[in-house]
């Protein structure tokens, strides 16, 4: 195990991570609040990269965040737990920041998402799968493939790119395969095309994998054994999917996505009529980062026993855990009960939402019907929770486990501060949350 307290193995080093105050000088709780910090810094970062091949003008704000944070974590042997919570909470209002912009720059760039209805599992011909969340490196593939008797298809994060008009008028642009991130190197094995991961969502191949001379891997990414796509230069990916037999997937399913919230809060007249007239009694918002095991089915369960009058508003790979499901719109309107706004880096999505929301209701926002049920994963994770907590946005249920780096210390703190609670099973957790118990 490695100890962030004196930056050495537990095993060769200290030898006490976790209670001590010792030859690194920092006791346990703050160890473990620096450990959030480099956490969320890592999430903020990869929003960041994302930004800054759209718009590298407008990254000065959050690298100097992330600069003084790594600063803040060298030189603060002797500060206080109140200093370290400010600076934490300096981290989630950048990842506010980041998330607004690069919002802003994907739909300057490629269109404000409509909702749209994607094949699922179904895939043809000579084809590409593409697994990530850089929506900047998809445009520059489709246009290099364009005309190539190539075909592209989606994985995992990258769905919602199907939704933007600019990426959707790419007639090669096909369809959406897979679910979360985790189940790669199943479908990998499957899929006798090529494979380009873009982004760190990528489970590392196993060493009797037979799919390890397809992939692809572009910037930041590596794998071992795997290929590197240079200064977007497409030339040696193409020609190789030319050489492989075709893709043959066949499936009936299919999947909606393209809820961005500019679209979403273009409806607002319909959904406040809606909830004047009690047809929506309260919005779920079901989202963040999938993991692999049982224990997400947790998110599966909740939304199947969601009432009708409900919304679920979902983003990240979580959703996977349910998007299949075809839960119709509200009672009595044409308001769809299933939202999906995107990426993980959409999650600012559900604020802007909820702020049109208090604006138009004149309530505050955590005095709203919404409830926030957020899957936990990795560093992403992080800033998002982060962000929310900079907003002051309390009641969120958190799952299907603690966050490792919680102690009991700092799990008080934020059910103290910030109501949290973590999830236990579906049914009873619904029944706290429900505002108005079904009959």
């Amino acid at each position: 195990m490695f100890c962030y307290q004196c930056e050495m193995s537990a095993s060769g080093g200290c030898g006490s991570h976790g209670q001590h105050i010792g030859t690194c000088g920092k006791d346990e709780t703050i160890a473990r609040l620096q450990d959030i910090m480099i956490f969320g810094l890592k999430g903020l970062s990869a929003y960041r990269e994302h930004l800054n091949e759209l718009e590298p003008e407008k990254t000065k704000e959050i690298d100097d965040i992330v600069n003084e944070t790594l600063y803040f974590t060298l030189t603060n042997v002797n500060f206080n737990y109140d200093e370290h919570i400010a600076q934490l909470m300096k981290v989630g209002q950048a990842g506010v920041k980041v998330m607004d912009l690069l919002s802003e720059a994907h739909t300057k760039k490629f269109g404000i998402p409509k909702p749209v209805t994607v094949s699922q599992n179904r895939a043809e011909g000579k084809a590409i799968l593409v697994s990530g969340h850089n929506l900047d490196m998809l445009e520059k593939l489709l246009i290099a493939t364009e005309g190539k008797g190539i075909n592209i298809y989606t994985h995992s994060e990258m769905l919602p790119a199907h939704g933007y008009p600019h990426l959707k008028k790419f007639s090669h642009l096909k369809g959406n395969i897979g679910k979360a991130w985790f189940d790669q190197t199943k479908l990998f094995e499957k899929w006798n095309g090529t494979i380009v991961v873009n982004t760190n969502c990528i489970v590392p191949p196993k060493k009797n994998s037979t799919y390890l001379d397809r992939l692809y891997t572009y910037k930041i990414v590596g794998v071992d054994g795997a290929k590197k796509i240079e200064n977007d230069n497409f030339d040696e990916l193409i020609a190789h999917t030319l050489s492989l037999p075709d893709v043959n997937f066949e499936s009936d399913e299919v999947l909606t996505t393209g809820h961005h919230y500019k679209t979403v809060i273009s409806l607002a007249p319909q959904i406040l009529d809606a909830i004047e007239k009690g047809h929506i009694s309260q919005f779920f918002v079901v989202a963040g980062c999938d993991a692999p095991g049982k224990g997400g089915d947790y998110y599966r369960e909740l939304v199947q026993k969601l009432p009708k009058d409900t919304v679920v508003i979902t983003s990240s790979c979580g959703k996977f855990r349910f998007n299949d499901l075809d839960l119709g719109v509200v009672p009595n309107t044409e308001i769809p009960r299933y939202l999906d706004l995107g990426q993980c880096n959409d999650s600012n999505g559900a604020v802007h939402i909820a702020m049109a929301l208090s604006e138009a209701l004149n309530t505050p926002v955590n005095d709203l019907p919404v409830s926030i049920v957020l899957s936990w994963m990795e560093q992403k994770a992080v800033i998002i929770l982060l962000a929310l907590f900079s907003l002051g946005i309390k009641n969120i249920y958190l799952g299907p486990k603690a966050p490792q780096f919680l102690n009991e210390d700092l799990t008080n703190f934020l059910v103290e501060n910030f109501n949290l609670h973590l999830t236990s099973d579906a049914e009873s957790d619904l029944e706290k949350l429900l505002i108005n118990k079904p009959a």
